[in-house]
C-alpha cells in the first residue's frame, strides 16, 4: 500500500510566540547584542577550537559533522551547546555567532543531560537563502520553529544578503558591525513583510516539505537516501526528517520506500516484466532486497502481489 500524503501540508504551531513577535523582539534584540568577542569562524584568533576551551563531542542528533556547499551563520540565543567546528568541539555561550564557510564540517549537540538550546541559522544558499530557528531538547530531538525565505526581499535587503555572503567567505576577520548591519537589514525587511502581508507568506516550512515530496516522486526510480533529498532542498538531513515527520505524520524514509514500491507496482504490471527486471531497473542491489522492501510496504512479496492482480 502506497503511503499517501495530502497535497497541502498542514503546519502545526511550533511556538506560542508569533513569527512577527519573534522577528521584532527576539531576533532584532539578539542582533543588537552581538559582541566582537563572540564572533567565531575560520580566522586566526577566532577559530572555535583554538580560541575556546575544547570539549568532548558525542553525537546525539545526527552524525558527527556535515557540511554544505554554501555559507551558514549560526547564532546561539538560548542555553548552551557543544559545537563541533572542523572536528574540534567547544561549548558555545548565548550570543556566540559562528560563521561556517562553504565546505566547513560542523555539528552541535547537548552540553549535558536535560539541557536544551536554541539557534538561529542564516543559510546563504545562492538560489534559496533562508533564515530558520531551531530548538533542541533532549526529549523529542529538535523543532524547526520558523523557516523564512530571504530570496524575495527588496533590493536593499538583497544587497545586504550579498554583503553577508562576502563577509562569511572572507579570508580575514570581518568587521562585526558590517555583519550586524547586514543581518539587521534582513531582519527588518522580514518584519515589514510580516506586517504588510501576514506571517503565512513568510513561513516556508510547508513549502520545504512539498518540495521534498515532489523530489522523491520525481526520482523514485533511483535509489534515494535521506541525504539525497535533503541536499536537493538545501537543508541538512536531520532538519528535513524532523520537519517531514512533524508536518506529515510519516517518516521520510518510509515515504521514500513507499514511493519506490508504488513505482515498482506499475512496472510489474507491464507486459514482459519480471521481479528481476524491475528490481534492476529501480536500482535495488538484488532481488532479495527488493522483495523484502516490497513486502515491508505491501505485506506481500512481489510475486504474490502480482498473482493477486491477475
Amino acid at each position: 500500500m502506497r503511503i499517501a500524503l495530502q497535497d497541502t501540508v498542514a503546519l502545526s504551531s511550533a511556538s506560542s510566540v508569533s513569527l512577527t513577535n519573534f522577528i521584532g523582539s527576539e531576533l532584532i534584540s539578539a542582533l543588537g547584542r552581538l559582541d566582537a568577542r563572540h564572533l567565531l569562524g575560520p580566522w586566526t584568533g577566532h577559530v572555535p577550537g583554538t580560541c575556546r576551551r575544547r570539549a568532548k563531542f558525542v553525537p546525539v542528533l545526527y552524525d558527527e559533522n556535515h557540511a554544505h556547499e554554501h555559507t551558514e551563520l549560526c547564532l546561539l540565543i538560548e542555553g548552551r551547546c557543544v559545537f563541533s567546528y572542523q572536528h574540534a568541539a567547544v561549548v558555545l555561550q548565548p550570543g556566540d555567532l559562528v560563521v561556517c564557510p562553504a565546505g566547513t564540517p560542523h555539528a552541535e549537540t547537548f552540553v549535558s543531560a536535560g539541557s536544551g538550546y536554541r539557534l538561529i541559522w542564516w543559510s546563504l544558499h545562492p538560489g534559496e537563502p533562508t533564515l530558520h530557528v531551531t530548538r533542541y531538547r533532549r526529549r523529542g530531538g529538535f523543532t524547526l520553529e520558523y523557516q523564512m525565505s530571504l530570496g524575495a526581499l527588496p533590493a536593499e535587503a538583497q544587497r545586504r544578503l550579498a554583503t553577508l555572503r562576502q563577509l562569511g567567505e572572507s579570508k580575514s576577520t570581518p568587521a562585526l558591525e558590517s555583519m550586524r548591519e547586514a543581518m539587521l537589514t534582513l531582519a527588518l525587511a522580514l518584519y515589514r513583510r510580516a506586517l504588510d502581508g501576514g506571517e503565512a507568506q513568510l513561513d516556508t516550512r510547508a513549502h520545504l516539505v512539498r518540495r521534498a515530496v515532489d523530489y522523491v516522486r520525481k526520482h523514485s526510480h533511483h535509489p534515494l537516501a535521506l541525504a539525497d533529498v535533503a541536499r536537493a532542498v538545501h537543508v541538512s538531513p536531520n532538519y528535513l526528517t524532523s520537519l517531514f515527520r512533524a508536518e506529515t505524520g510519516a517518516p521520510l524514509g518510509q515515504f521514500i520506500l513507499g514511493e519506490r514500491v508504488a513505482r515498482a507496482q506499475v512496472l510489474l504490471l507491464a507486459a514482459g516484466a519480471s521481479v528481476k527486471t524491475v528490481s534492476d531497473e529501480l536500482g535495488f542491489t538484488d532481488q532479495f532486497t527488493f522483495s523484502r522492501a516490497f513486502k515491508r510496504v505491501t505485506g506481500q512479496s512481489p510475486r504474490v502481489w502480482l498473482a493477486a492482480q491477475q
